[in-house]
């Protein structure tokens, strides 16, 4: 631990790290398509893509971001990198406020943290060579190299990526490489910057399943070997287990579980989270083991649900979760959960305090639910559930 580790420790109270970049209560709603009724008295409408978001970084950390497809995760990640502006709430980088609009603040906000888009092909221009793209990098945040030194830069960045020798990449279009190349010469472009945080907004969903397990490895190497912290945006629960040290669970435009990788995946607290377990591959799986399952489909964010925005789809929900909005639940272990069924009190499924804390788990990859609607592989409901 280095002497800015104890120093930030001792400042924050809490015996972790002053987080790298914050994000407090973070809110984002979007103007619905059609804004304002006429004669409707509740203001315009809105899509709630994020509401009261909360999530920590820290440098050589790897934290997950999980959910499925239109939960807010992409986002929460965009509002970080300042690329949308927040509707309520603050960002902290190196625990002080950022606000930044534009200009040099700006700027100077993207040197610190860079963002990892999903489809590298999308992200470069066509017209251009790598060389040119990394050029224009250098040129922003290394204005001092020029001629020779500034080729050496750029060398150095491609094999720092595993793109060797760096001469034959350099000078080729961004249609000539594979999406595991290309993938490589983005982070390349985002590590000119010397960043102190990396986004990677699902950087690996549009390869091909060989080529991600590489990448993921790259991306863990430069997150120990510069000690930056990094957010890994995913849909695949399986591989932030492995991955990432912290698993942060979101769900529509809510986040409502998280802890260390390890707890929140082995032990699942959340019903949603022990449903996006249950349908991650697994060629280990019984066809005849017991499986989650839920019963509907994610809610509208122009109009999302009261209460736990999960209820709906939920087999557990009770009549309080249809109007009240659960608090965290600390399960232990730094994990907590945004759920009812771990409420100390009568109205819980689980009169007995310990056993409405005994949360989900996973054996071998196989999920043993706690109460939860399954389905076994022939296709017959138990009789336990409703």
């Amino acid at each position: 631990m280095t002497v800015a580790d104890i120093i930030s420790e001792e400042s924050s109270g809490t015996g972790r790290p002053t987080p790298i970049l914050e994000a407090r209560h973070l809110t984002k709603h979007f103007l619905a398509r059609g804004g304002k009724k006429r004669g409707d008295a509740k203001g315009p409408k809105v899509v709630h893509a994020a509401d009261d978001v909360s999530l920590s970084l820290y440098s050589g950390q790897i934290t997950a971001l999980v959910g499925e497809s239109g939960s807010g995760k992409s986002t929460l990640a965009r509002l970080l990198s300042q690329l949308y502006h927040v509707t309520s709430g603050e960002i902290l980088f190196k625990g002080k406020p950022v606000k930044v609009r534009g200009g040099k603040a700006f700027r100077d906000y993207v040197s610190d943290v860079q963002l990892i888009l999903q489809d590298p092909f999308g992200s470069f221009n066509p017209l251009l060579t790598i060389r040119q793209h990394l050029e224009r990098a250098a040129k922003i945040h290394h204005p001092d190299k020029r001629g020779k030194d500034r080729t050496e830069l750029i060398y150095d960045l491609l094999r720092q990526v595993n793109l060797n020798p760096p001469q034959q990449f350099a000078d080729k279009f961004p249609h000539e490489l594979s999406g595991g190349q290309l993938q490589r010469c983005s982070i390349a472009r985002a590590l000119a910057a010397n960043p102190a945080v990396f986004l990677a907004d699902e950087p690996v969903s549009s390869l091909d399943v060989s080529i991600r397990l590489g990448i993921l490895n790259l991306l863990r190497r430069l997150t120990e070997e510069r000690n930056v912290g990094l957010l890994y945006v995913t849909h695949d629960i399986a591989s932030a287990r492995y991955f990432a040290a912290e698993t942060a669970v979101m769900y529509a435009g809510e986040i409502i579980e998280s802890g260390p990788s390890e707890e929140v995946t082995q032990k699942a607290a959340h019903p949603y989270t022990q449903l996006l377990i249950a349908s991650a591959p697994d060629p280990g799986r019984d066809p005849d083991e017991e499986r989650v399952t839920d019963i509907g489909q994610p809610p509208s964010l122009i109009d999302p649900p009261t209460g736990c925005r999960f209820h709906p789809r939920c087999p557990q929900a009770m009549e309080r979760c249809t109007t009240q909005v659960p608090p965290k639940f600390d399960l232990g272990a730094d994990h907590w959960a945004k759920c009812w069924l771990y409420a100390d009190d009568v109205q819980s499924p689980a009169s007995d305090a310990q056993a409405a804390r005994r949360p989900s788990s996973i054996t071998n990859g196989k999920a043993i639910t706690n109460g939860m609607a399954i389905v076994r592989g022939k296709g017959d409901l138990p009789a336990s559930a409703s």
